[in-house]
């Protein structure tokens, strides 16, 4: 077992019982270990690169000579926080576990770490390691070259840093719409439990309206009773325009407002900065078959959180998706239209798809059908149509073959 620097941001595992396999790893990764062929140390010779191309990537490498001690090397970076983020494992390691088997054990382990199968054998079932492993592993056969070993290693710590990124942004958002939630329930209970309290204001100013044409008062009292009734029918009025005036507060509180197709999209996309940085193979396209200028008259935020979500799914569809599918062309569609009256959106994408087993729970909290994903973002937009008197329904014909969901919505919230 041996291992480069252990403070080092970004590790690596290498599980091959060949030593000499081992050794090549090391010259790619971790040129100062030996003497022989660094291709990190030719490129850095090369003049006229860009510095951040000749700058060493931060990898800390382990190695592991059997399936068992990379289980044991999972384990043990789990346990101080310091996740492997890839491992590179050979298909065959007699006596012990093979290849396939260890990358199950270790994505049981942790379901964030990307995989790398490595084999000099032409017998290994491509199509066994997919429905295996699933998502997040490529495979590659011996003799590999070192150019290819490093850039699979630096585009996949980077997926990796960016699937964390994405989850830390998602979870932010999704607090914030809880936050929303939250609020938008305790107005409707603040705003419930003061209607009751008008009503019974109202009541006892009834009440003692009543009072005033039922019962007889004595001459000699009538003129004290008078003015008891009189102040306690004006408090009770006053009182009540308080009241009434806290709910009209309440309301203004609620956030809906007045705003155009065009704003709220345009507020929206700058909000997801990944959208400004696709790579070359995801385009993403935004499709107004309405006009820019229909206003709306909506919780503004929750709408702006709403789309911001669903866009995120469809990036999240496509970048995983790009993992597993060579020269795959990403592509996401957002259209905004106008239909029977209704605001209607109309996200399509050609990622990651759903299982058709999977389609009842999609809009389940908890339930999500990419890896290390909380599962909130639907059942969250499920809940704000739902507010506003719209409907949803959710598209897939499967696993790899992308999805579609449709959102609609009145242009304007009804309030009595």
């Amino acid at each position: 077992m041996n291992g480069s620097d252990a403070m080092a941001e970004d590790k690596i595992l290498v599980v091959d019982d060949d030593s000499r396999q081992i050794q090549a790893y090391m010259n790619i990764f971790v040129p100062n270990v030996s003497s022989g062929f660094s291709l990190k140390r030719f490129l850095d010779k090369v003049p006229d690169r860009e510095a951040s191309e000749s700058k060493p990537f931060p990898f800390s490498v382990v190695t592991a000579s059997q399936g068992e001690e990379a289980i044991e090397l999972v384990t043990a970076a789990l346990a101080v926080g310091d996740p492997i983020k890839l491992a590179f494992i050979d298909m065959r390691m007699p006596p012990g576990l093979n290849g396939l088997e260890t990358a199950k054990r270790l994505r049981a382990l942790d379901e964030r770490i990307y995989i790398v199968i490595v084999t000099a054998y032409s017998d290994v079932d491509l199509k066994l390691i997919a429905d295996e492993i699933e998502e997040n592993v490529l495979f590659v056969r011996k003799p590999f070259q070192a150019e290819e070993v490093e850039q699979i290693a630096r585009n996949f710590v980077r997926s990796w840093q960016k699937d964390r990124a994405l989850e830390k942004l998602k979870h932010t958002l999704e607090e914030k719409v809880k936050l929303n939630l939250f609020e938008a329930s305790m107005f409707e209970a603040s705003n419930g439990l003061l209607a009751v309290l008008a009503d019974k204001v109202n009541a006892q100013s009834g009440l003692v309206s009543y009072l005033n044409t039922q019962f007889d008062v004595a001459p000699q009292q009538k003129a004290t009773y008078d003015d008891v009734t009189h102040t306690i029918f004006v408090e009770a009025q006053q009182l009540s325009q308080m009241v009434r005036s806290l709910q009209r507060l309440a309301l203004a509180s609620d956030k809906v407002s007045v705003f155009s197709l065009g704003d709220m999209t345009n507020h929206t996309l700058s909000l997801i900065p990944e959208l400004n940085q696709l790579p070359d193979n995801i385009r993403f396209h935004v499709d107004y078959q309405a006009s820019k200028d229909l206003t709306f008259h909506l919780p503004y935020n929750q709408l702006v959180l709403v789309l911001t979500m669903v866009v995120r799914n469809a990036l999240e569809a496509v970048f995983s998706q790009a993992l597993v599918q060579n020269s795959y062309q990403g592509d996401i569609r957002l259209t905004f239209s106008e239909v029977d009256g209704q605001a209607e959106v109309l996200l399509s994408d050609n990622g990651i798809g759903v299982m058709p087993s999977d389609m009842k729970k999609i809009f389940e909290a908890g339930f999500s059908s990419k890896t290390g994903h909380a599962g909130v973002g639907l059942s969250l937009v499920r809940f704000f149509i739902d507010e506003v008197g719209g409907d949803m329904d959710f598209q897939s014909e499967g696993k790899g073959l992308g999805a579609t969901i449709r959102l609609r919505f009145p242009f304007h919230v009804v309030t009595e």
